[in-house]
């Protein structure tokens, strides 16, 4: 059974992806298999392609910009990037990387949304507070 409140629909998976997708998600659920046995069953659910695990990475990031530390460009975010361990604290986090994505590329873009709703001082708060805590989070 599924959580998803409105159901899910049963789809071949080798019929909704190219050969290339398929392939990929068949190793990673049989490589996943054997790290932790009876995960992949006849009744195991994927759903949207994402599966009911949790990152067992860390991507490291700056802690300010959210920026990769060891890729320019790339923002790491949420729960696949460890970021996060559920689904608020996930969107929580897309608002602070929001926050630094549009500082890197459009500042007066942030600066105009910030003058229009409360969505910087959110941004804010929430970095003030991960530097803050992210020590005792990992």
């Amino acid at each position: 059974s599924c959580s998803y409140r409105l159901g899910v629909r049963s789809a071949a998976l080798h019929e909704l992806y190219n050969d290339n997708m398929y392939t990929a998600f068949v190793a990673a659920l049989e490589k996943f298999d054997r790290s932790m046995p009876g995960y992949l069953t006849k009744d195991a659910l994927l759903v949207g392609p994402e599966s009911r695990t949790s990152s067992p990475v860390k991507v490291v990031r700056d802690p300010i910009s959210c920026m990769s530390d060891n890729m320019k460009g790339l923002f790491p975010a949420g729960e696949g990037a460890g970021a996060a361990g559920g689904i608020v604290s996930a969107a929580v986090d897309g608002v602070r990387v929001a926050r630094g994505v549009l500082d890197l590329i459009a500042p007066e873009a942030w600066q105009q949304a910030d003058r229009v709703s409360n969505l910087g001082q959110l941004a804010n708060n929430l970095r003030e507070s991960y530097v803050h805590s992210s020590s005792d989070l990992y």
